[in-house]
C-alpha cells in the first residue's frame, strides 16, 4: 500500500504545470465574473471554452512529454532517469543513484564500454522489488500517471478548507465560491484526465497487437 501511496504522491511528475495553472486561474477569473452577471455574455461563455481548451493542449503535452521520457528510459543509459521513475523518497533515489554510479565505475575498470556498464547496473537492478516501484504500466512501459490521483485528491481537500473558511470566516463570498468551483471542476477534470490517458494507452496497446 505504500508504494502505491508514494507513487500517487508523486506530485512532481507532472509536467507544464504553468499551463494548466494558467488554464485554471482564467477559468476562476472568468467563473467570478459570470457571477457578477444574472445572464451569460457571450464573451464569458467563449472565456470558459478557451480556459477548457488550454487544460486539453496541457494534458495533449503533458501525455507526450511523458512519453518522451519513457523513450529515453527504455535505452538503459540513464541511471538519473530509470532512479527518477521508481516511487522512492529523494534520500534513497539519490543512495541508489550513488551506488549504480559506482557500480558502473567498477564496470568500467574491468574494461566495460561506459553505456554497457549503465545498462548493465540498470538491468541488475531490474528484480520484483524495484519492479514494484516503477511509477510504469505494463503498457509499454509506460507512465503510468499515479500522479493524476494524487493532485485529483489535492484539490478535493483543498476545496473542502476553502469551503471551511468560506463557512466560518468568509460567508456568501464570492470569492471562496469561485475557489470551491475551480478546485472542485479541475478536480474532475483531472480524474478525467487519469482516465482518458488509460483509454489512450490501452488503444496503443489493442492496436499494437492487431499490427504485430
Amino acid at each position: 500500500m505504500g508504494r502505491y501511496l508514494r507513487k500517487i504522491f508523486s506530485l512532481e511528475d507532472i509536467k507544464y504545470s504553468w499551463i494548466l495553472l494558467l488554464s485554471s486561474f482564467l477559468f476562476g477569473i472568468t467563473n467570478f465574473i459570470d457571477q457578477l452577471y444574472s445572464g451569460d455574455p457571450i464573451w464569458v461563455l467563449i472565456s470558459y471554452w478557451f480556459s477548457i481548451a488550454i487544460a486539453v493542449l496541457w494534458g495533449a503535452l503533458n501525455y507526450i512529454s511523458h512519453i518522451r521520457m519513457n523513450s529515453l528510459y527504455k535505452k538503459q543509459d540513464d541511471i538519473r532517469l530509470y532512479v527518477n521513475q521508481l516511487a522512492m523518497n529523494e534520500e534513497d533515489k539519490l543512495e541508489l543513484q550513488t551506488y549504480l554510479e559506482d557500480y558502473v565505475h567498477d564496470l568500467i575498470q574491468q574494461g566495460n564500454s561506459e553505456v554497457d556498464a549503465t545498462r548493465e547496473a540498470i538491468n541488475q537492478f531490474k528484480v520484483k522489488e524495484f519492479l514494484n516501484l516503477s511509477k510504469n504500466s505494463l503498457f509499454f512501459n509506460l507512465h503510468a500517471h499515479y500522479y493524476l490521483v494524487g493532485w485529483t485528491i489535492v484539490s478535493i481537500l483543498a476545496s473542502i478548507v476553502v469551503w471551511a473558511l468560506d463557512v466560518a470566516i468568509f460567508p456568501y463570498s464570492l470569492i471562496t465560491l469561485t475557489l470551491e468551483i475551480t478546485f472542485i471542476v479541475y478536480a474532475f477534470g483531472l480524474f478525467g484526465m487519469f482516465i482518458l490517458y488509460k483509454i489512450i494507452d490501452t488503444t496503443i496497446y489493442r492496436k499494437f497487437k492487431d499490427l504485430f
